[in-house]
């Protein structure tokens, strides 16, 4: 079981990375204490599932997101959608072409 939870604080780390958050930034979203958060991402506490729904609302994804079973790609898509939301659609178009350019660089680089 410890297993899965520091697999659970894994994915709670690789979507506040992509949101540029910081753990006190989703501690205090999520209403909690920023050392509980830090122990939940480490996978050293579990959190109930009121905290878990908390954390991932602070984090903007859904909290089956943050499970297991989930593909890691699905969360950085959430994590991409979550910025352009609310943007018109030119300038998510802009965004998007930044990011394919960007990506087909890392790709030739060895």
């Amino acid at each position: 079981m410890d297993k899965f939870y520091r697999e659970i604080g894994k994915r709670m780390k690789s979507v506040r990375m992509a949101l540029k958050m910081t753990q006190a930034q989703v501690a205090e979203k999520a209403c909690i204490d920023p050392s509980f958060y830090g122990q939940i991402e480490r996978g050293a506490n579990v959190p109930s599932l009121k905290t878990f729904v908390a954390i991932a609302r602070a984090l903007k994804v859904n909290s089956s997101d943050l499970l297991p079973q989930s593909g890691k790609e699905k969360l950085y898509e959430k994590a991409v959608e979550n910025i352009l939301t609310g943007l018109p659609s030119k300038k998510r178009a802009a965004i998007l072409s930044l990011v394919r350019d960007i990506a087909a660089q890392y790709r030739a680089k060895p």
